[in-house]
């Protein structure tokens, strides 16, 4: 694996700028996966050229047409986009299944 590192940085509510700041960003893959939506948006470090993964979950809300969503993103870096996205996508996973320590959904 190319993984240089996995950890933690922050889960909020972000607007899609807030990933292009200095990066590019590409909006990837998107599953559903019980029930909640998983986006993979990759950002790649214009300095190396490695990915950096930010995952979008969201779901409906019960009773209501509206979604609620969270976005998180991590340090982890992958050499290549395919790489990344399927990372993003499994820590997203992780996150639904409650897996991932201080992170929840719903």
């Amino acid at each position: 694996s190319t993984e240089i590192g996995c950890d933690l940085v922050h889960v909020g509510l972000y607007p899609v700028s807030h990933l292009t700041e200095g990066r590019i960003a590409t909006m990837g893959k998107e599953v559903t996966y019980k029930g909640y939506t998983i986006r993979s948006a990759l950002r790649q470090l214009p300095d190396t050229a490695q990915w950096e993964l930010s995952v979008f979950i969201s779901w409906q809300i019960d009773g209501e047409d509206d979604e609620e969503s969270r976005h998180v993103y991590s340090t982890g870096r992958y050499a290549t986009e395919e790489e990344a996205t399927a990372q993003c996508i499994a820590y997203g996973q992780r996150i639904i299944d409650g897996k991932v320590p201080g992170s929840s959904v719903g």
